[in-house]
This record gives structure tokens, sequence and C-alpha cells, in this order.
């Protein structure tokens, strides 16, 4: 597009240079290749393509009012008037002159100084057009007999030769792999160049990370600092929308590009195109985790051990993956992306209200609890790292925190008094000062731990269970775009 670096006379080029390396065995077909140009640049266009008719190559071209310059380039010329009548069909001749006499020998002469198109154009349509059928004019003339002799012969000539091609029986020139590979490296090099693209991204990554680690910097270990930890991984998940938002356009130009392009002229399976535009997406959504980890992770105070660390940051690695693949799937079906911003909010919104966080797994809904939840990516992406992150945190209460009352009988330690509670209802509590026999201040959880464990995370492995699951949404989620690409294929091929 011409937001991504290329000129219209660029595009032009391009769009002659696809035609090109198809090879075309007969001709090339160009449809109005010089509308939107100046005229320097519709100049050059033509020239080019008279450099390759002087070398052989057969040029079928449709123009609409060429200058004298653009006109004087060209052989031949097939003249329609309204309804698809041929008015003129043969040579141009030097300087336009077979034209010039053609039009004189029928009463319209066309002056020296006047542009010989322009002319021609008023004398079919115009106001020199005299009231004339030029149609029945040409199907009397014998430039009509001419041309008419010279296609029979060309026709009769052609019927009489073997067929000059053989078909190999395959619906494309390359096998699939050759395919993914050329149109991977091309998808590479065009994100390359769109550095506003993957600068967005970078920017959206870091800034919200820095946002989210400073609004929690260095979390405690108190009990509310359990529900900080909570909601700083929660605020992670909300860097999905902006990229999605991002990247669902693009990927609906390019599906659009190629389903008029290059699958209707069979330059390659959709499947590896499919690839390319997943693939491609790969080096910078690692980039984009380590930006995020590197912001987030020790500005928040998570803890430092490496298999911690690495446990996060791989989590963080797979969501990435997971919501692109969310968003390149609604973007693989949808009919624009205007439709697909629409869905955006429906597929999020439902993912993050049935998480765990807005609403805790004891209270959502009986309905929802035994299949949505279970079917939910953001509640293993939740798990995984809340495990990572708290689940070995000794929890220090805060003095407003405490639990502090006096044993009701007068010389009971508060160890003695609590005994059969905290080893029943209140295991995961801890007692502060067991030996005192008065003010016994009882903290709420021992470890972060105690405090998951009311989150349905029950013990350390949940988070190597969830991470792994998470790992396996990414893969499905990649799965739904080719599911979701290949029915929408489907789909056009029957409407064709």
């Amino acid at each position: 597009t011409s937001q991504a670096g290329l000129s219209v006379e660029q595009r032009k080029r391009l769009t002659i240079g696809v035609e090109l390396v198809s090879k075309p065995s007969i001709l090339i077909f160009l449809d109005e290749p010089t509308s939107g140009l100046d005229g320097q640049a519709a100049f050059n266009t033509v020239r080019f393509l008279r450099k390759l008719a002087d070398v052989g190559q057969a040029v079928l071209v449709t123009i609409h009012q060429p200058s004298a310059q653009l006109f004087a380039q060209f052989d031949t010329l097939l003249l329609l008037a309204r309804g698809g009548k041929t008015v003129y069909f043969g040579d141009i001749g030097d300087n336009a002159q077979t034209i010039r006499d053609y039009f004189g020998r029928y009463g319209a002469p066309c002056p020296e100084a006047s542009n010989p198109a322009e002319h021609m154009i008023d004398v079919v349509s115009g106001t020199l057009s005299q009231g004339r059928d030029w149609n029945k004019v040409w199907l009397e003339s014998p430039e009509h007999d001419a041309m008419s002799k010279e296609l029979d012969h060309l026709i009769s000539d052609a019927a009489s030769k073997p067929i000059g091609y053989k078909d190999d029986g395959r619906e494309f020139a390359t096998d699939m792999w050759t395919q993914t590979k050329i149109v991977l490296q091309r998808m590479n090099t065009s994100l390359y160049r769109n550095t506003d693209y993957a600068n967005n991204k970078f920017a959206l990554h870091i800034f919200s990370a820095l946002f989210n680690g400073f609004s929690f910097w260095m979390i405690g270990n108190t009990v509310a600092d359990l529900q900080l930890r909570l909601f700083a991984v929660f605020n992670f998940i909300f860097v999905a929308p902006g990229v999605i938002a991002q990247l669902q356009p693009l990927f609906v130009e390019r599906r659009d590009i190629y389903e008029a392009r290059e699958k209707k002229s069979k330059m390659y399976h959709w499947a590896p195109f499919v690839t390319s535009l997943v693939v491609s997406e790969i080096p910078y959504l690692i980039v984009c985790a380590v930006l995020y980890f590197l912001c987030f992770y020790y500005t928040v105070g998570f803890p430092l051990d490496s298999d911690k660390a690495g446990a996060v940051f791989f989590v963080m690695l797979f969501y990435e993956f997971v919501y692109t693949g969310i968003g390149q799937a609604v973007a693989a079906y949808a009919p624009n992306a205007t439709f697909a911003s629409l869905v955006n909010p429906l597929v999020i919104g439902i993912l993050v209200s049935f998480c765990g966080v807005l609403v805790p797994y004891g209270q959502i809904n009986v309905f929802w609890r035994y299949w949505l939840y279970y079917l939910n990516p953001f509640n293993y992406l939740m798990g995984s790292l809340l495990v990572f992150t708290s689940f070995d945190t000794e929890v220090q209460c805060a003095e407003q925190e405490f639990a502090i009352f006096d044993t009701p009988n007068a010389g009971q330690t508060c160890a003695n008094y609590l005994a059969e509670y905290l080893q029943g209802f209140g295991a995961r509590s801890y007692l502060a000062n067991p030996d005192a026999t008065s003010d016994c201040r009882v903290c709420q959880y021992r470890s972060g731990a105690d405090y998951l464990y009311t989150l349905n995370l029950k013990d350390y492995y949940y988070g190597w269970r969830d991470a792994g699951i998470v790992a396996l949404f990414a893969v499905s989620s990649y799965a739904c775009v080719y599911l979701l690409m290949k029915l929408r294929t489907k789909a056009s091929k029957k409407a064709e």
C-alpha cells in the first residue's frame, strides 16, 4: 500500500513484475496501467512496456485517453464504442498516420496539432461524431475485411498445430515446501519493512509493562499484597487487545489481496500463506515477551530464583502466541477488519470474565463453572503465573490484618486454645504468639500456597500443569487459524 512505502508508480511496476514472473506463454494483460499516475510516471511505465514488446513479449493494455506521446508507443489499436462495438482494429502507424488516414477517408480528418487519441474519441462519441454509426462504417471498410481474413488465418493455423504445452496435472507450479519458503521470505521482508507495525507493538509492550510494574512497585508479603500480586498478573492479560487490534487489519488486508490475486492465479496454496502469516510474527512475539518480562517482573518484586523467573517468562511467551492466534483466527474468517474489531471485545470479555479473577472459582455460576472455566486459556495463564510468583511466598500479616482476641480461660495459652482450630478449619492460618495468654494474634494465611488454595490452585505442580495447557492453547489457537482459513476458502469457492 502507499502507507507501506510504495508509491503508485512503484505499485504499478510491481504488478507488471508479478505478471512477468509468471512467464506468460501468450501475452501480458494490464488494465489501465497508467491510471492515477502523473505524465512522467505514465510515460515511464508505457516505455517499459514498449521495451518488453520490442523483445517479443505480447502486451495487451486497456488505456483511457492517453497523451500523444503515450499513444505513439503502441503498435495496434482496438477502439471500442459504447456497448463494446468495434470502431477500429488495426495498425496505428508512425505518428498515428494509419489512424489519421482511416478517419480522414470517412470525413473526420485529424488536425496535425491534435492528439489522435482524443480526436478519435470525439469522432466516435463526442462533438465530431456527425451522427454516424462508426461501427457500421468499420464493418463496411476494407480494413475490416483484411483483419477478418488475417484472424481466420491465425485461427486455422493455430488449430492445425499440436498443443504447445503439456499439463503436468499439478494445481500449483511448485510443491508445498517451496511455496512455504518463498511466501515466508516475502512475508518476513514485508514485516521488516513495516517499521511502524513493529515499533508500535514493541512500544505497547514496554509502556504497558512499565505502567503495570510501577503501579505495583515492589509488592510485599502481607495478605493485602497477595491480592496485589493477583491483580499485577491479571493486568498482563490486557496487553492483548491493543496488539490484536493492530494485527487484524494487516492480516485481513493481506488475506484479501491473496484471495483477489494469488489464489485466483494459482500462485500458491492457502496453507503456505497462513503459515507465513503465523511464522513471520514469531520473532516479534519473542522480542515482545522479553521486553514485557524485563520491564515488569523485576519492578514488581517477584522471586529472583532462576527457575521461577524462567517459568514466568515461558508462560508469558506462550501467552503472546495464544492471543495472537486468537486474533488471527478471528481475522481469518471475518468478512472485514471492522467486523473483526467488533468480535474482539466479545471474545476477550468472555475470557476475562471467567478466568477466576473478577469472579472467584467458587462463585462462578454452576452452568459456566464446569465447562467454560476449564476451556478458558486465561484461567490457566493466571494459574501458572500465580503459582510461580506467589506459591512459596511467606506471608507476614500487617498489624491491621491480624485477628486479635483473648483466650476465655485465664492462664491458657493461645496455642492450647487454638490447637483444634489450627489442625482443622484453620490449618492454613498461623498463630503469631503461641505462648501468649492474651492478645492472641492469628494471620489468615501462612504462605502464598494457602492463599492460592482458595483460588483452586492446590499444589505447586498446578503451575507447570497450567503452563503446559497454555502451550497447548497456543497450538490450538493457531490450528483455529488454519481451520477458519480453510473454511473461508471453501466458502469463497462455492460463491464463485
